[in-house]
């Protein structure tokens, strides 16, 4: 008995490898046929946008050729927004319980879109989901946007435009409430590029509720650094606040100009020779330093001359560009008045330079000049001859008057001497 019973269960087993063998695995169903689409197309960059996703199930695809779809049901249903230029707010992403067939679902993703966002943008939807109770499956679908400019319910004015470069500068904040609901619990932060400064103190400032209408005015402060970028860079400002309904964040970016700053230095003033000669060539010497923290470009120096006086070469001299701590020597070249005096003459200098925004700035200072002597018109020296020339022929000049006045000295003393001598001898021969 116990061999046909064993023999039975034997060949039962071999029955159900049999028939095992023959029908195979049950076939796991395709996934649901589905469409994703959003019915907002347009984008506020700088806001934050509720973007509603629409899951509509379409029915099961045919398992194999000739088989009809079937009504299905997706479930637990979650995805999620991603772009380079989509920050999530809150929970970020969407959940749907449950998409029948023929039934779309919806739900809204909160998403703040950067300022630099593109016209057009393209973003990535990542969606999972499970079908028939025990399958699940993913997929990743791109939706495209419109991204444009919008009123925003916050306005945001930043004072002053222009920075100067190296310093701590104050920038005033104006916050004002431009929509129809009051926003509340109101949070600012503000930040720099870590390149061009920082932010001085604490960046989050709490500003509590805002009416419609009303404005809020706060101050901070930045340091400017140095190597702050030349053109300009953006000082950063996020708003986040209840509007009523939801968390919403506002952004705004305004351009700085770091200016920089300049303070030219004049030092080693010196007139050589001194006195000038009247008519005479002499010249005017100065350094140039730039102690401030930006570079002066196409710098030049003039002397504004007084009457009489006439340059000897090029007025203005041009100096060149002078870097921040740097420095340049300058020497001017002139011609004296022809005219001595016992008062000198005052002689302002003006330098002339251009500023990191190309706009001309000025120094000007004075210089005294001395002018003592005469002028000899027979040495027929102009303004024109070196200066060592005007002096040999002055020189020449009197050695030859006090030459000729030696000799007439000698003369005379000679003829009186002779003379003396014949009037002794007349006495003796009496």
């Amino acid at each position: 008995m116990k061999k046909y019973v064993i023999t039975t269960m034997i060949a039962l087993f071999l029955i159900g490898i049999a028939f095992s063998a023959t029908n195979g695995p049950a076939p796991i169903p395709n996934p649901p046929n589905f469409y994703v689409n959003s019915s907002l197309t347009t984008l506020c960059k700088g806001q934050t946008n509720y973007i509603p996703i629409t899951v509509s199930d379409l029915g099961f695809l045919s398992v194999s050729p000739g088989e009809t779809n079937t009504t299905s049901a997706m479930s637990a249903v979650t995805f999620s927004l991603s772009s380079k230029y989509f920050t999530p707010i809150g929970n970020s992403t969407g959940f749907i319980t449950s998409v029948f067939a023929g039934q779309p679902k919806t739900a809204v993703l909160h998403i703040f879109v950067s300022p630099n966002a593109s016209l057009i943008t393209t973003a990535s939807l990542s969606i999972d989901y499970n079908y028939l109770v025990y399958y699940s499956d993913s997929e990743v679908r791109n939706l495209t946007f419109e991204v444009q400019t919008c009123p925003s319910p916050l306005d945001v004015n930043v004072s002053p435009k222009e920075v100067v470069s190296g310093t701590i500068q104050n920038i005033s904040i104006n916050l004002t409430n431009t929509g129809n609901t009051t926003l509340n619990s109101l949070f600012l932060h503000t930040s720099i590029p870590s390149i061009d400064g920082a932010i001085v103190g604490n960046p989050q400032v709490q500003v509590g509720s805002l009416l419609p209408g009303s404005s809020y005015n706060l101050n901070t402060e930045i340091f400017v650094s140095r190597n702050a970028s030349i053109q300009s860079f953006p000082f950063n400002t996020t708003a986040t606040f209840y509007n009523g309904t939801d968390i919403e964040q506002v952004s705004n970016s305004t351009s700085l100009i770091p200016t920089g700053g300049i303070d030219m230095l004049v030092s080693g003033t010196t007139v050589s020779p001194s006195p000038a000669s009247p008519d005479g060539i002499f010249s005017i010497s100065f350094i140039l330093t730039d102690v401030g923290t930006s570079g002066a470009s196409a710098v030049t120096a003039e002397a504004e001359l007084p009457k009489g006086f006439t340059a000897y070469g090029s007025n203005p001299t041009y100096v060149g560009d002078i870097s921040a701590d740097g420095q340049s020597p300058v020497t001017l070249t002139l011609v004296a008045s022809n005219k001595s005096s016992t008062k000198p003459y005052v002689i302002p200098i003006v330098v002339n330079y251009l500023n990191s925004l190309r706009q001309n700035q000025t120094k000007t200072f004075d210089v005294n000049v001395s002018v003592f002597g005469s002028f000899n018109s027979i040495s027929g020296v102009s303004g024109s001859a070196p200066n060592g020339a005007v002096e040999f022929h002055r020189s020449s000049g009197i050695l030859i008057y006090i030459l000729i006045a030696a000799i007439a000295v000698i003369i005379v003393l000679s003829y009186m001497l002779v003379k003396e001598k014949r009037r002794g001898r007349h006495a003796k021969e009496r």
